[in-house]
C-alpha cells in the first residue's frame, strides 16, 4: 500500500534475475520494442453497485497502464458459491492472477498456492508494512502473510431518520461518549416496533404476532455479535486460546441479549421473518425495520436508495470495542505477470487512485487516512452521499480509536470453527436453546479444532 503522495503507479516493471523479484523501470526508450499486451484475470464478489465500482477501478488501471487487459469474473455471493468457483479454476489450471478472499486464504498460503505478501513488500521500492493499521493483517504464520485487509469495513448501526422523527424518538447518538446502554437501546427498539394496529412494543396491548414494523434487525453473524462480546469482557477463544471462549459467561450473556430482542421483546424479526425481508436498504426504505446492524458496505446501497438515513455508534456504553474487517486481495503463484498483478493490487487498494471506492463502499487500511485531516476529508467528508452526518464519529473514529483484531483473521481454523458456532447459534436465535446451552454443547465439537491464534501479542 503506498503513501498518499503515490498518485501514479510505476508503469514499467521488469523481473530481476534469479533471487530478485522485480525492479521498477523508467519509461520505454524509443529503441525498445513496443510492450506486449498483458492479460490478467481477477475474481471478486459484491453487490451490483460494488461490481460496477470494481469494474470502473479496473478500467482506470487499464487506461493508466496502456498494455494491460484485465478480465473480471464476478460472483455475487462471498460464500460457498465463490469458493466453489475459485477452486474449480485452480483445479483446472486456470487460477486467476488476483482475487478477493476470505479466511480460507490461510490454507492456500500454507499449501503454497498464493504469494507471501511480505516477500512482495520487501521488493517494493516505496510501500512499507508500517503504512498499514496493525490490526488488519492476514497471516498464516508469523512471517507469512496473505496481506492486509484490502479495504476495511466495520460493524455499523444504520437507521431510517424519518421514522425516528415521525415517532418523536431521538435517533442513535454518533459519539462513543454518548453511546446508549443496552437497556436504552432495547427501550428505543420497543418504541420503534409497531404492530398492525399502531401500538408499539411498550404498549401492554401490543400484539407480537402481528408486527408491521420492527425496531431493529441484526445480520446475526460473528461480525455483529462480537463487538458486544468483546465489550462485555468476552472473547471468541478462551484466555489460554485452547478452547471456545464464546461458551464462557461474558460471551453467552452478550449473545443472549441479542437473542432476547427476538424472543423476549419481539423488536427483532425471527429467523423466518428475517429470511423473508428484502435487502437491508429496501427494508429500511419500506419501513419494515427502523434500525439495522450489519457491515458498513451497506452505506453505498443506502446512499442510492433515496431515503433519509443516518448512522450511529453501536449501543455499547462501557468498554466500547469494535474492529475493522474484510478480506485481502491475494495473488496466486501461478500468475505469469507478477509485476502487473502487483501494480493492480496497489491500484485497487490505494485510496488516491480508486477514491470512489473509498467514498462509498470501503474504508482505508492505511493509518495516515485516519490521522491526517486532509486525507480524512477526501474519503469521509459528510457531504458525500454514502457518508451521512455523523459518519466520521459514528463509523470512522469509533472504529479507528476502539479497534482490536477481529477473530476471522486471528483464530486458527476459523473457517472450520465458525460454521459450527453459527449452527449452534441458530438454535439461540430460534429460542429453542439459551446461548449458554447451545454454546456449551458446541464447545465439545469445537474445542478439538482450536489451535490458538495467528497473533499472540
Amino acid at each position: 500500500m503506498r503513501r498518499q503522495q503515490m498518485i501514479a503507479v510505476i508503469l514499467a516493471m521488469t523481473f530481476l534475475a534469479a533471487g530478485s523479484l522485480w525492479a521498477a523501470g523508467g519509461k520505454e526508450q524509443a529503441t525498445q520494442p513496443k510492450a506486449e499486451r498483458v492479460k490478467l484475470t481477477m475474481t471478486f464478489w459484491g453487490s451490483p453497485m460494488e461490481k460496477k465500482a470494481i469494474e470502473d477501478a479496473v478500467a482506470s488501471y487499464e487506461k493508466k497502464m496502456g498494455n494491460v487487459d484485465v478480465e473480471t469474473i464476478h460472483v455475487p455471493s462471498s460464500g460457498t458459491e465463490f469458493l466453489v468457483k475459485l477452486n474449480a479454476m485452480i483445479a483446472s489450471g486456470d487460477a486467476p492472477d488476483i482475487s478477493y478472499s476470505s479466511s480460507w486464504k490461510n490454507k492456500m498460503g500454507q499449501d503454497g498456492i498464493i504469494y507471501n505478501f511480505y516477500d512482495l513488500l520487501a521488493k517494493d521500492p516505496i510501500a512499507k508494512k508500517d503504512d498499514w493499521l496493525q490490526t488488519c493483517w492476514w497471516n498464516w504464520a508469523p512471517d507469512k502473510s496473505a496481506g492486509p485487509i484490502q479495504a476495511n469495513v466495520t460493524p455499523s448501526l444504520m437507521y431510517n431518520a424519518d421514522m425516528f422523527k415521525e415517532a418523536g424518538v431521538e435517533p442513535p447518538p454518533t459519539k462513543v461518549s454518548q453511546a446508549w446502554s443496552w437497556d436504552k437501546f432495547v427501550e428505543v427498539a420497543r418504541k420503534m416496533t409497531i404492530d398492525t394496529k399502531g401500538r408499539n412494543a411498550l404498549d401492554p396491548s401490543f400484539d407480537p404476532k402481528n408486527i408491521k414494523q420492527f425496531g431493529v434487525m441484526f445480520a446475526l453473524n460473528w461480525y455483529t455479535y462480537m463487538p458486544f462480546v468483546y465489550s462485555n469482557g468476552g472473547d471468541y477463544l478462551s484466555a489460554d486460546r485452547k478452547a471456545l471462549g464464546l461458551a464462557e459467561p461474558a460471551a453467552t450473556q452478550a449473545i443472549q441479549r441479542i437473542a432476547d430482542l427476538i424472543n423476549v421483546y419481539h423488536v427483532h424479526p425471527s429467523p423466518v421473518q428475517k429470511d423473508s425481508m428484502p435487502a437491508p436498504a429496501t427494508a429500511l426504505q419500506s419501513r419494515k425495520i427502523a434500525m439495522y446492524i450489519d457491515g458498513s458496505w451497506n452505506h453505498l446501497d443506502l446512499a442510492q436508495s433515496g431515503i433519509n438515513w443516518g448512522v450511529g455508534v453501536l449501543p455499547i456504553d462501557k468498554n466500547y470495542s469494535t474492529f475493522l474487517f474484510g478480506g485481502s486481495l491475494i495473488i496466486f503463484k501461478s500468475t505469469k505477470h507478477l509485476a502487473e498483478t502487483w501494480e493492480l493490487y496497489k491500484w485497487i487498494t490505494n485510496p488516491d487512485t480508486t477514491l470512489g471506492m473509498f467514498q462509498s463502499i470501503w474504508m482505508p487500511v492505511q493509518t495516515a487516512w485516519y490521522t491526517k485531516p486532509e486525507l480524512v476529508e477526501k474519503w469521509a467528508s459528510e457531504k458525500l452521499p454514502a457518508r451521512p452526518k455523523g459518519f466520521q464519529d459514528a463509523v470512522m473514529r469509533s472504529a479507528f480509536e476502539h479497534q482490536r483484531r477481529n477473530p476471522e483473521l486471528d483464530v486458527i481454523n476459523f473457517p472450520e470453527i465458525d460454521p459450527l458456532v453459527a449452527s449452534a447459534l441458530d438454535q439461540v436465535w430460534l429460542g429453542t436453546k439459551t446461548a449458554e446451552q447451545a454454546l456449551t454443547e458446541a464447545k465439545k465439537t469445537v474445542d478439538p479444532l482450536v489451535k490458538g491464534t495467528y497473533f499472540n501479542d
